[in-house]
């Protein structure tokens, strides 16, 4: 059975001779660790950074922001580097990269200084993150990426489960610093074994005498991403209509137009237009922002109704949180394996109502007092869905993806991802702060939700991959 697609012996030869696919999977698993607990506990920490700076929101917000924008902004050229490069040394430089980052954002004396800390983690992040998927996917039958993305989902809902809490407790133990520092071993002990036991791989683009990238089209992608992130996450405190938003809003499509019209005429272009001519993969990506984007904003909603009307500390709030992935963690797992047996729709369409009931039934019953007899089942149910159509949102996009551009195709899915989240994240403070009423901006949010999974449910519905109709679906659109 050929593994990872049609060109992957030319590629990874060393690693398939030498690794099985679960011993790949455990190699990574610390990175996917490493990057869940560090997006987890920032929600949580939130609040403490403010106090520590004396800074306001809008300031201390940029902590999220810089994060975001800087990771929009690199992860496709990163997704490039890896496919031309080498995916071993992208995955492992990257890792490196986010354990220096945690350790300044440890030290940081100064606001400014954790904002520059935290664009370090997030270039690590860029790096590492389309190279080890790629190295998973390249690992694993092609008829098993769903198993595969949806064990790599999992393990990183599982790994969100230890942020909120863990996090809690070493905040009111010592401090928010040390949130972000306790990830650094983690991430030291997956370069050490990644060194001793993941092979270098040697990626035929690389034999190509035309390895450098269009530095036009690199320029204008990270320049259009970043415009659209800025835009997004800064639209609440520049106002919708303020010179900043209304600039960078225009300087996205603009740029990303030069990106798109450059790259239908080079080689070497930095954006594979022909990756959209492969069946599902837009509308995987469409997935992606849809189902697996909205989740941040969701997060940011849950946290503050917990923390706020619901009065719980930190620890107390993240372990009431926990339902999520407790649940949605183990089921990625689980949903992986079903939509390589039975298709993805057959996973995401059920997922995607299960989004829309926890949301209405949450949205029906929340109030200013503390319910755990709404929270748990509601929220259960919305979990359930998560775990059954996230992960499948990314395994659909890569279903059909050749083995030499796994690199640069899950760069792009996962920024689909990203600015699914900075948009939710956008809308849910905008609802947030429209209300005198946190409940009621909760409500509001859970409508949202409801909105966006009825989108993703209607995308997912087109969608045609079970087993004995690979001829029919598979391959160019």
């Amino acid at each position: 059975m050929t593994r990872g697609g049609p060109e992957s012996g030319l590629e990874t030869r060393a690693v398939e001779a030498s690794l099985s696919p679960w011993r790949t999977y455990a190699l990574l698993a610390g990175s996917v660790v490493a990057a869940s607990m560090n997006y987890s506990v920032t929600f949580v920490s939130f609040g403490e950074i403010e106090r520590t700076f004396d800074s306001g929101p809008a300031a201390t917000s940029w902590v999220l922001n810089a994060f975001a924008i800087t990771l929009c902004a690199l992860l496709i050229p990163c997704g490039w580097l890896s496919d031309r490069f080498g995916r071993r040394r992208m995955f492992l430089s990257g890792v490196t990269l986010l354990a220096v980052g945690s350790v300044l954002v440890a030290v940081s004396p100064t606001l400014p200084f954790l904002v520059a800390a935290r664009v370090v983690q997030a270039a690590g992040l860029a790096l590492e993150g389309p190279a080890a998927m790629a190295i998973l996917l390249n690992a694993f039958p092609a008829d098993r990426r769903s198993t595969a993305v949806g064990a790599f989902g999992g393990l990183g809902g599982i790994s969100l489960v230890l942020g909120p809490v863990v996090g809690g407790l070493v905040i009111g133990a010592v401090g928010w610093r040390w949130t972000f520092g306790f990830n650094t071993p983690i991430a030291l002990v997956t370069v050490l074994l990644g060194l001793r036991f993941l092979p270098v791989d040697r990626p035929a683009a690389a034999e190509s005498s035309r390895i450098k990238p269009d530095l036009g089209g690199v320029l204008l992608l990270v320049v259009g991403s970043a415009a659209l992130a800025t835009g997004i996450v800064q639209a609440e405190s520049w106002g919708w209509t303020g010179v900043g938003t209304m600039v960078a809003l225009v300087a996205a499509p603009v740029t990303m137009v030069g990106v798109v019209v450059r790259s239908s005429k080079r080689d070497d272009a930095i954006l594979d237009l022909s990756l959209y001519r492969i069946r599902y993969y837009p509308r995987g990506n469409a997935l992606a922002f849809l189902i697996a984007g909205n989740f941040a904003g969701t997060y940011l909603a849950f946290i503050t109704l917990l923390v706020g009307p619901w009065g719980m500390a930190p620890s107390a709030a993240g372990a009431t949180l926990a339902i999520v992935p407790l649940i949605g963690g183990p089921m990625s797992f689980l949903s992986g394996r079903m939509a390589d047996r039975f298709g993805h729709r057959r996973l995401i369409v059920p997922g995607g109502l299960c989004m829309v009931a926890g949301a209405l039934w949450f949205r029906s019953g929340v109030g200013e007092t503390t319910d755990l007899s709404l929270w748990f089942p509601a929220v259960g149910v919305y979990a359930l869905g998560i775990g059954l159509a996230h992960a499948n949102s990314a395994s659909l996009a890569m279903r059909y993806v050749p083995a030499k551009s796994l690199g640069q195709a899950g760069a792009t899915n996962r920024i689909m991802s990203e600015f699914g989240s900075v948009a939710s994240v956008a809308v849910t403070v905008a609802l947030l702060i429209g209300t005198d009423d946190p409940v009621q901006g909760a409500r509001r949010v859970m409508l949202m939700l409801a909105i966006v999974g009825v989108a993703g449910v209607l995308v997912a519905l087109g969608v045609d991959t079970r087993p004995g109709r690979e001829t029919a679906t598979s391959g160019i659109s």
